[in-house]
């Protein structure tokens, strides 16, 4: 920590009610953008708590002096019970999920099939959450997160990240290094695009499945035993997945793609989606009915996660116009988003008639209030909001220098 950072933890510690970054940069004599880094520095190192809405205001935790810590959650506890589709669409993925956590004496390995941006990741985690809740895990049980497409470049850094590495194994290794089996003992190990690991990696994996033990790289002498279960994640189909996989790991988990769930569903998703940007904001939002529907109705080949991302990147045009006009509330129009979701209005003859009444309503918005606590999708505090001090920053920059606010947009 720097001696500004102590500057600033101090501020904080004399006002108790927060600041925001513009209050430390008038405090301390320093530029707003610097005050900002520093904020967002002692943040990430859990130093300080900041509030959700605008404008963002930093403050020492409750009951926590300057010097301690305090854990943030990067996003709220995801459930079985809060996703969206839980008795319909995922009603049989989420039931072999539960048997597979259930089953004894330590639950069953297993891999999850579905495309890019079906929610995997968090499906595990939701796993992962009710083997708590069922008392298969203790309470403090690790769940640790692990892409092996990340190293999958590097067979031997990959082996080694997973398994541990034993000292002098190769030139460098200067000292033993826990593997991520190792770090969850007693958990789960969630490995996303299993099937990018090396035959070598297989080959250990399998090992560990069939009898708990495995090497760390470079070990010779000794095996290591483990508690771990397996859940593992692909975007390969079920059929063309690797035999040995399918040996090995008794249950197979099929997640489906967004085309393949209801309007309902889709409506509920993109709901949920803008809630969680007017909660983040603390401000309201109104999106046109047209919009809305543009969502339901276009191809979103990235699935959930694509939503999430072209709902982000319209709310940031909204952002960006509702502060350059001071407007008392974002507003969503059909014309602000991409010509990709645009294209899902020439689908509109497609609504089901049940929905007529949606599209015929007399009120031409809808209308998301702050205030609500429900998950669609994980959560990253940090990095959502991110977009959202960007603009900030560069509004506040820019007015600096004599740019209009009008002139921000064009």
């Amino acid at each position: 920590m720097n001696e500004r950072q102590e500057e600033i933890l101090d501020l904080l510690h004399e006002k108790q009610q927060g600041l925001t970054a513009s209050d430390v940069a008038k405090h301390l004599k320093i530029d707003r953008s610097n005050a900002s880094r520093y904020l967002s520095d002692l943040y990430k190192d859990r130093y300080i708590i900041k509030s959700s809405g605008r404008p963002v205001v930093y403050s020492l935790p409750p009951q926590k002096t300057a010097s301690d810590k305090v854990h943030v959650d990067a996003s709220t506890q995801v459930t079985f019970d809060t996703l969206v589709g839980e008795n319909d669409s995922l009603k049989v993925s989420i039931q072999q999920a539960k048997a597979a956590i259930l089953y004894p004496p330590r639950g069953l390995h297993t891999i999850i099939f579905g495309e890019t941006g079906t929610g995997k990741s968090m499906f595990a985690e939701c796993m992962y959450h009710f083997a708590i809740d069922s008392e298969m895990l203790s309470e403090d049980a690790p769940f640790v997160s692990f892409n092996c497409a990340d190293y999958a470049q590097n067979p031997q850094l990959l082996f080694g990240h997973i398994f541990g590495i034993k000292k002098g194994a190769y030139t460098g290794a200067s000292q033993d290094s826990q593997g991520l089996i190792a770090k969850a003992n007693g958990g789960i190990l969630f490995l996303d695009e299993i099937h990018r690991l090396p035959p070598e990696g297989q080959e250990m994996l399998f090992t560990f499945i069939d009898k708990g033990v495995y090497r760390p790289l470079g070990e010779s002498a000794h095996v290591h035993e483990a508690s771990v279960q397996i859940i593992g994640a692909t975007t390969e189909s079920s059929e063309s997945f690797l035999t040995t996989f399918n040996r090995r790991i008794p249950m197979a988990i099929t997640l489906p793609n967004l085309a393949s769930r209801s309007l309902d569903e889709r409506y509920e998703i993109i709901s949920l989606f803008i809630k969680q940007e007017a909660n983040r904001l603390n401000q309201r939002i109104d999106i046109e009915k047209e919009a809305i529907l543009a969502f339901m109705l276009y191809d979103a080949e990235g699935n959930i996660g694509q939503v999430k991302r072209d709902l982000k990147l319209v709310c940031a045009k909204s952002f960006l116009h509702y502060r350059t006009h001071n407007e008392e509330k974002l507003i969503i129009r059909k014309e602000e988003l991409s010509l990709q979701v645009q294209k899902g209005l020439l689908k509109i003859k497609e609504v089901p008639e049940r929905l007529d009444r949606f599209m015929d309503s007399k009120s031409q918005y809808l209308t998301f209030e702050p205030g609500f606590a429900d998950v669609v999708w994980s959560q990253d505090p940090e990095r959502n909001m991110q977009v959202y001090n960007d603009i900030e920053e560069k509004m506040l920059s820019l007015s600096e220098t004599g740019v209009e606010s009008i002139d921000l947009e064009i």
